[in-house]
């Protein structure tokens, strides 16, 4: 079955991706109600995509009961859990296999906040100004909302895109200034789609994993400019998830260890020749793990700039290692 939903992207989705028949990706001017603002730097996208409608009991029903939610209302709820999987997994592979973020809005994101102007600050009347400068905050629900919206996610078959994105980009996709800090356009990688062919075409066991390692480095990507050292340790641990299943399923040599397992499969997957680099990125996990030593920019933002430039630019490159792994490692995979 087909559904439609609404989510974000750090940068603007100003064409279509369509993998297969399983989803889709369509710029939001498609619908010409939608708001937008300048100021956002989350840019809102539809994204259409095939679910199987599963019905399954829902853990708080009883307390809706209590609420006095009908019947009719829950049983509608019992379809939300898989539709929510599928979606979730989606924007997972959209953000480990690009260079850029794909998320949507959790149902208990609430934070204080004021209404901006649609225009820019400097064009507004005094009058607009002062109400500005007056403005209460409010208890504000994050999510995105507009007249007609119901009417745009209904769908019984994909949306007509007139301009799809290439997928024949270059082979420095991962490494050239990568992300949207560098490269605030989205492009895809080539053989996107046999990446994605490869993963949904997986046994059973190695789905899974793969599944565990891609929410691993999703949360990693999310949290990169937030919460450094905890990214880098979401990351590294899929770097070494998938370390292991590789070991695994291709292993010559017994008994290798964690941060062996983990400088071959990168040498594998990602260069031959950088044990040396490949063990820094596996020492400065050890660091945070083993001996509580944070990022300088999770101290103190305000800090020696330089220092957290560097420490910067070494996550950055350990991000997109990981997900040029992962790349070459579902292309490879047999």
């Amino acid at each position: 079955m087909l559904f439609k939903t609404v989510i974000f992207s750090d940068v603007p989705v100003l064409k279509g991706f369509k993998y297969r028949d399983r989803f889709q990706l369509v710029p939001f001017f498609y619908s010409g109600a939608a708001p937008m603002s300048k100021y956002a730097k989350h840019f809102p996208a539809f994204l259409e995509y095939e679910a199987e409608k599963m019905e399954e009991e829902l853990s708080f029903e009883s307390e809706l009961k209590e609420r006095g939610v009908s019947a009719d209302v829950i049983k509608n709820g019992r379809y939300i859990p898989n539709q929510e999987r599928v979606k979730r997994e989606i924007l997972q592979l959209l953000t480990c296999l690009t260079n850029y973020h794909f998320f949507s809005y959790g149902s208990s994101v609430a934070i204080w906040g004021i209404q901006l102007p649609s225009d820019n600050l400097d064009d507004i009347s005094p009058k607009e100004l002062a109400l500005l400068d007056d403005a209460k905050s409010k208890w504000t629900l994050g999510c995105y909302r507009y007249p007609g919206m119901k009417k745009d996610l209904t769908i019984n078959r994909y949306t007509q895109v007139f301009d799809y994105y290439d997928t024949s980009s270059t082979t420095d996709y991962y490494t050239n200034n990568p992300g949207s800090w560098l490269t605030p356009e989205l492009s895809f990688p080539q053989y996107i789609e046999f990446c994605l062919d490869r993963y949904y075409a997986s046994d059973e066991d190695v789905y899974k994993k793969i599944k565990h390692c891609l929410g691993l480095l999703a949360d990693g990507i999310a949290l990169f400019d937030t919460k450094r050292s905890v990214s880098l340790l979401s990351i590294v641990s899929s770097i070494e998830g998938m370390a292991l299943m590789d070991y695994v399923m291709y292993g010559e040599t017994k008994g290798l260890g964690a941060k062996n397992r983990f400088t071959r499969y990168l040498k594998r997957h990602v260069a031959g020749k950088s044990t040396e680099k490949y063990e820094q990125y596996y020492a400065k996990r050890c660091s945070i793990t083993h001996e509580g030593e944070l990022f300088i920019g999770d101290l103190d933002v305000f800090s020696n700039l330089e220092e957290q430039h560097k420490d910067w630019l070494l996550r950055l490159e350990i991000m997109q290692v990981a997900r040029l792994a992962l790349y070459h490692w579902l292309r490879r995979k047999l």
